[in-house]
């Protein structure tokens, strides 16, 4: 036989057991379904993709994002990872270290760099069939340590957040190249008078300029101590192996010899720019024998070391978003050999 007061008793505990029970799991269904909504974690926004760079092999993105960190403690940036995509199809992954800190109650500009190569970008353009731009996207996550905000680390000591992107590729590749070096020279009775203006007297002057047309090696110190100009003509060639529209811009351009720079290049005509496959752009600089003498000598004598053109480029894609007057560097050596005189 049950005592009442003990059964009274044992429902009593019971009931109060059960109560408890159904608490805790409430409080672990709170915990584990809508913590991570009542703890505000930190936010990554977009700020986009843009062009960063040009160079001879490839195109260079830049994926530019911001994290918000709403607590008064800092964190780091672990990782960056991302698949990028042409048309859907797996292009290549991008995956970066960490390092990054996140300042606390505040937000920090982060981005990262990824390149595509100018052949990955026509072969991919005739195998879909487009020759302007390509569908590309960007896909992946940003992976905070999250440890020292006690809150967070409930729902782990990292936590993951989405990064995403879609962005076109112009199909593009550039090829440049000079040609067609010469050295202006005046006539004899020009280049007499250029003497004679110089400081030379008559017979000098007349001597001296018909050393330089000979075309007869020449002393290293015929110039010394005379004053004129002399023009050096050249052509850059620019094309575009792809087919988006584009425009090509000089922005400058300078001769280099292993002493350093000689003399700033510009187009003849210097609002000259190429568009379409391709075109010609002729380049001129006066070279004063004061200042290059050595170096016009050179040029006549097509002896020593070869100089180096460096041209500066900036490069405009009219049909996509980019920026304009992206900039592209291009650097080759001008062979003395092929120097000839006009």
């Amino acid at each position: 036989m049950v005592d009442e007061k003990s059964s009274g008793g044992y429902m009593k505990k019971s009931s109060l057991f059960a109560g408890l029970a159904v608490a805790m799991m409430s409080l672990l269904t709170f915990s584990c379904g809508t913590l991570g909504s009542v703890v505000q974690p930190p936010a990554l926004s977009m700020r986009g993709i843009s062009i960063s760079g040009l160079d001879m092999n490839g195109i260079t993105f830049n994926c530019a994002y911001d994290i918000k960190n709403p607590y008064n403690a800092s964190l780091s940036l672990k990782e960056v990872a991302a698949d990028i995509k042409c048309n859907s199809n797996p292009f290549t992954t991008v995956k970066t270290n960490g390092g990054i800190s996140l300042k606390a109650m505040g937000t920090t500009s982060n981005s990262f760099a990824f390149t595509v190569p100018y052949d990955s970008i026509l072969n991919l353009a005739k195998a879909i069939g487009s020759m302007d731009k390509l569908p590309f996207g960007l896909d992946g996550s940003v992976t905070v340590d999250v440890s020292s905000v006690p809150a967070l680390a409930l729902l782990g000591e990292t936590l993951k957040l989405p990064v995403k992107a879609d962005f076109d590729v112009p199909v593009f590749k550039p090829e440049l190249s000079v040609a067609n070096f010469s050295v202006k020279m005046p006539t004899l009775n020009d280049l007499r008078d250029q003497l004679v203006s110089g400081g030379l007297g008559i017979t000098k002057a007349l001597q001296v300029a018909t050393t330089l047309l000979s075309g007869n090696k020449l002393d290293a110190s015929i110039l010394d101590g005379i004053n004129m100009n002399i023009d050096f003509t050249f052509d850059v060639k620019v094309a575009n192996k792809g087919g988006a529209n584009w425009k090509f811009d000089v922005n400058d351009c300078s001769l280099k010899t292993v002493a350093g720079t000689i003399a700033d290049v510009g187009p003849v005509d210097p609002s000259a720019s190429v568009t379409g496959t391709g075109g010609t752009i002729p380049m001129k600089v006066s070279l004063n024998t004061l200042q290059t003498g050595a170096f016009i000598v050179q040029l006549l004598n097509k002896t020593g070391s070869n100089p180096v053109f460096t041209v500066e480029s900036g490069l405009t894609f009219p049909d996509t978003k980019y920026a304009p007057g992206i900039p592209l560097k291009y650097s080759c050596e001008i062979p003395l050999s092929s120097v000839s005189r006009k």
